[in-house]
């Protein structure tokens, strides 16, 4: 605005009438002038444009995943100072149990093949600043499952999208979107929801090929890998087909590589879809946020060898044995000893804040945040005796980090 004014004062110096110049006239102070020209124009820049990642080649693919970052480093975050009963993120676009007013997103025009992948109940609906969003809602379970366990992964240094427990409303939504979208403004008025916002751009080759766990051992951080793989079994999440998981470049990490093409400076590999978690068995895929079930599920398939347990679905790429010829269930001394102690960061208080955050206690059969904070410390000590009682002192895996080619012959096919 100054540099307007010192303008329209240059333009007056240049007319005739320059010794009757009005400084009031032009609503500008001589104290402002001498400030406006001293200010360098050459300061002023243009936008910097928005970096976006493109589908990259199968080649640029492997590459990202061979150096895909997969825990924060222990340093960067404090999970003690975390506030749970506001949320686990710096900044907090909705708080917990807050009403979110937006207006609704048709399929064909929030997706590119006009439906959202994967089959749990989603769409996508854009607030008043125009920001759309997606939101997740109908089944009780997966909302919640997916919540607890974002919030849990975030506490502990693991990457994972930023979900927020919301009510929504919607006027003119319909229904049950991802099924029909004809009965517009039939939505149930401040339904319980939850609202995904992504990690970052999605590094991927084709839409939704993220990543599977039997691509795992090309990551070159093997403890990480093994552990995150450990940390998907302590959860129970049994559908784990490759587009749950997601490598991705945060907003910060995208730079300009050769030929004005957007690369990803620190590819991130992380756990994206969590709605089957803390469940046990079920007929199709392991049920979500269920205390029995969960409490039944063993932590240990083979605590002696420390191979984990995991219900095995058609949809699992956590079964049997990797192209190197490793059990992925199983995991070394050096994974389980980074389990133990990045899922002991968190306290009992905030187990309790994270679990009433998701609503766990609203879901049947029903037991108290309390009850689910003291199960997920129970589960944490089974990792630390994986032979129970009988788990001699200084016990470790037989593996540091589990090597290539350390299979059971009996198992030396990839979904045995």
């Amino acid at each position: 605005m100054k540099k307007l004014m010192l303008t329209a004062v240059l333009a007056a110096i240049a007319g005739p009438s320059f010794a009757q110049t009005n400084f009031d006239s032009l609503a500008v102070s001589l104290a402002d002038l001498k400030e406006a020209a001293a200010q360098n124009s050459s300061e002023i820049k243009p936008q910097k444009e928005k970096l976006k990642m493109d589908y990259v080649t199968k080649a640029e693919r492997q590459g990202y995943i061979v150096r895909s970052q997969l825990w924060r480093p222990e340093g960067e975050f404090n999970t003690a100072a975390m506030d749970f009963k506001k949320g686990p993120y710096e900044k907090m676009k909705f708080a917990p149990e807050e009403v979110v007013n937006c207006t609704y997103v048709t399929m064909k025009e929030g997706y590119e093949t006009g439906r959202p992948n994967g089959m749990s109940s989603k769409f996508k609906c854009r607030d008043a600043k125009g920001k759309a969003y997606k939101v997740k809602y109908g089944d009780a379970g997966d909302v919640m499952a997916e919540v607890a366990a974002s919030w849990v992964l975030t506490g502990i240094g693991s990457y994972a999208d930023r979900m927020y427990p919301v009510r929504l409303n919607c006027p003119d939504c319909p229904s049950d979107p991802f099924k029909d979208e004809s009965d517009r403004g039939a939505w149930k008025q401040g339904q319980i929801v939850a609202i995904e916002e992504k990690l970052g751009d999605r590094i991927e080759d084709a839409p939704n090929s993220g990543i599977g766990f039997d691509e795992f051992y090309q990551i070159t951080d093997k403890v990480g890998a093994e552990a995150l793989t450990g940390m998907m079994q302590f959860l129970s999440n049994s559908d784990n087909k490759a587009p749950n998981q997601a490598m991705a470049c945060q907003k910060d990490d995208v730079v300009m590589g050769p030929a004005g093409k957007a690369v990803c400076a620190k590819p991130v590999a992380y756990l994206q879809d969590l709605g089957i978690t803390f469940g046990g068995r079920g007929w199709y895929h392991n049920s979500r946020m269920n205390f029995d079930k969960w409490k039944k599920e063993h932590v240990w398939e083979d605590g002696r060898n420390c191979i984990m347990h995991l219900n095995s679905t058609h949809t699992s790429s956590l079964r049997g044995v990797d192209p190197a010829g490793r059990l992925i269930n199983q995991i070394g001394e050096q994974a389980r000893q980074m389990m133990i102690r990045r899922l002991s960061m968190l306290s009992r208080e905030q187990l309790v804040d994270i679990f009433t955050a998701a609503r766990a206690s609203q879901h049947g059969p029903s037991h108290t945040a309390q009850e689910w904070a003291d199960l997920f410390l129970r589960k944490v000590d089974q990792l630390r005796y994986p032979r129970g009682g009988k788990t001699p002192s200084g016990f470790q895996c037989p593996y540091q980090v589990v090597p290539p080619n350390s299979a059971p012959p009996q198992e030396n096919q990839f979904g045995g």
